[in-house]
């Protein structure tokens, strides 16, 4: 019993194209507002990175362990096709919260995102396979096509969604995951009457399967079992896969570093002037430049041409995926070109070379934060009381009593820049800005939508105005006859920064914009983030899909989904809850030193691995 190829496109069913298309919107929006998310946290928001990372953690942690409990409800009670169908429409309600500023929607999204991908993530591939008999030789060739899918997603959604942040704003980008979302969910509803599932107890060509020991003895042919080892042999089996889960899961708290710590490197410390090998340096022309006085990126220096032009930080979050689609044909032929030489190393093999490749991905990464670890200096009579150096530049920004300077290594953030200069202003001006704050929030909950209002806060005479006019939010003005500050609207967050900033001790600012701008020159070009990238993508080739295998060969035969959900829970929930709580550090201590934590980690569970290569193979019995 075969397919009719009238339901067949390129040799395979068209309801393969249709989950192709569904799964790429979907890996589009996820990957398209992921690599937004951490730094609109950190620049939109202004939340500090231990704050962010913890949003981010628990965010990524579970919507990763959703999908078991998403296979749970699909297999019990609504069927795939009606959860993957509510999971597209959960999802895009949620980016389309993402969209609207308010707070609460904020978070709202994120539910949504978290309910929408359990969903959908543990039940679109499996109606991949159910649309293949078993045995076909099609289906590993569809797995592969689908696969592409999802990485094609993942490589157009930070382009598209972060072109549209940069070009636009922040709630642009996340609207633009929610359309691609919705436009997921319109291939899925139109193409269903493709995705077909056809029986799974016959064969490609329409033989019954045997499924047990004595039906297959009975049939008089052996090859047709799809035996059960012997209880203590499954046993081993079960302790080698449960090992091999927890050294992938070391693997991804490292590889998730990509979203969170190197998307700031991206944004602090990089050059993202691509055709540029040296920065620009950066502007304190804010008015007339345009920039934006609190996020990482400035834009195009002087509205320049496309040469000079920046890069959205976004667009490095599409390099993993793009050398996967790359690299990926060239890492499965490999692996064939090997096993006809018999040379092909094990599944833990491959693990562990994977490991020792991520741990060479951040030794890329120390040589690069030693590249940048330059020099800055500016001179500077006293550090105003209020100011804590340590807290800021990676603990790298430091007074010298003896010859008066402030000195700095490496690059000082844009937003460090903000923080001090509002940590620096007078204490008096301190409270009358917070004064003004509570007031004008105040104001704003009791007059109408339509209705104009101000209220001022005057500075007494021993506090200096404002020294950094420019500083100030468009809702905020300095009135210079009655020294007040008047504010016509709510001030958040992001604004109190600049309104403090404004008030900065005025020497204390030009030491600090001297070492802001010094500093600057000291950004990386972006080939040290694509090597790393490629090194990381290389250790994710050797692991990751090879590890997927493993679990369908070492998983008894009636728990291959809760093993397989051990797999997701341990390199997607567990890695992920790891890696950005290890992310809320980033900043408490240098590049170099955070870096070479996650190198010794790599190497020494790569070590370890390769030490239990002969357990882990005796325990596998035979499986490879």
């Amino acid at each position: 019993m075969t397919n009719d190829r009238k339901d067949e496109w390129f040799g395979h069913p068209k309801g393969l194209y249709v989950l192709f298309f569904t799964e790429m919107w979907e890996r589009f929006s996820f990957y398209g507002m992921k690599a937004l998310l951490l730094l609109y946290m950190v620049e939109y928001l202004v939340w500090d990175q231990q704050e962010a990372s913890s949003v981010f953690k628990w965010y990524t942690s579970l919507v990763y362990f959703t999908p078991v409990f998403g296979g749970l409800i699909a297999d019990y009670l609504l069927g795939a096709r009606k959860s993957v169908a509510i999971g597209c429409v959960l999802i895009t309600i949620g980016h389309l919260c993402l969209a609207f500023e308010p707070l609460p929607y904020f978070y709202a999204g994120l539910g949504f995102l978290i309910l929408g991908v359990g969903f959908l993530k543990a039940n679109i591939s499996t109606q991949v396979g159910a649309m293949y008999h078993p045995g076909d030789p099609r289906r590993d060739a569809g797995f592969t096509i689908f696969y592409m899918g999802i990485n094609l997603g993942a490589f157009l959604g930070p382009l598209v969604c972060g072109s549209l942040r940069f070009a636009y704003g922040w709630h642009y980008g996340f609207g633009a995951a929610g359309v691609g979302m919705f436009f997921g969910l319109i291939v899925y509803l139109l193409g269903q009457r493709w995705v077909i599932q056809v029986d799974q107890s016959v064969d490609a060509a329409g033989h019954e399967l045997h499924t047990d020991e004595s039906s297959a003895q009975d049939a008089g042919n052996p090859a047709d079992n799809t035996a059960t080892p012997a209880p203590h042999a499954q046993r081993d089996r079960v302790i080698a896969l449960v090992i091999c889960c927890l050294f992938a899961g070391i693997f991804f708290m490292c590889f998730e570093q990509a979203a969170n710590v190197m998307m700031r490197w991206a944004s602090d410390q990089t050059n993202l002037q691509v055709f540029h090998l040296e920065p620009t340096p950066a502007s304190l022309e804010i008015e007339t430049a345009g920039a934006d006085p609190v996020a990482g990126q400035s834009g195009s220096p002087d509205g320049g041409s496309w040469r000079d032009a920046e890069m959205p930080t976004s667009y490095t979050q599409s390099i993993n995926p793009l050398f996967i689609i790359l690299l990926g044909p060239l890492f499965g032929w490999l692996w064939i070109w090997l096993e006809k030489r018999r040379k092909q190393p094990s599944s833990p093999a491959k693990m562990a070379l994977g490991l020792f490749l991520i741990c060479m991905a951040f030794v890329v990464m120390m040589i690069a934060s030693q590249a940048e670890d330059k020099e800055s200096s500016a001179p500077l009579q006293a550090i105003p009381a209020e100011v804590k150096l340590a807290d800021y530049g990676a603990t790298r920004l430091r007074f010298d009593e003896t010859t008066h300077t402030l000195q700095m290594n490496g690059v000082l953030p844009k937003l460090d820049r903000i923080r001090l200069l509002g940590e620096s202003a007078a204490q008096g001006y301190h409270e009358v800005a917070e004064r003004l704050i509570e007031e004008a929030r105040e104001k704003a909950e009791q007059a109408s939508d339509q209705e104009e209002w101000e209220v001022r806060a005057s500075l007494p005479d021993d506090v200096p105005a404002p020294s950094v006019i420019a500083l100030l939010p468009d809702s905020v003005r300095w009135d210079e006859q009655t020294r007040s500050l008047v504010a016509s609207a709510s001030i958040p967050d992001r604004d109190r920064l600049r309104l403090l900033a404004a008030g900065a001790d005025a020497a204390f600012r030009e030491a600090i914009d001297s070492i802001y701008v010094q500093s600057s020159m000291y950004r990386l070009v972006v080939w040290w983030l694509v090597l790393h990238f490629l090194i990381a993508t290389m250790g994710e080739l050797c692991l990751s899909p090879v590890g997927l295998s493993l679990v369908t060969k070492l998983a008894p035969p009636k728990n291959v989904g809760l093993c397989m959900g051990l797999w997701f829970i341990t390199t997607g929930s567990l890695a992920n809850y790891l890696a950005h709580q290890f992310g809320g550090g980033w900043g408490s201590m240098t590049p170099f030193d955070y870096f070479i934590f996650f190198a010794v980690v790599g190497v020494v569970a790569s070590v370890l691995m390769v030490i239990m290569l002969r357990f882990l193979k005796n325990r596998m019995h035979g499986v490879r």
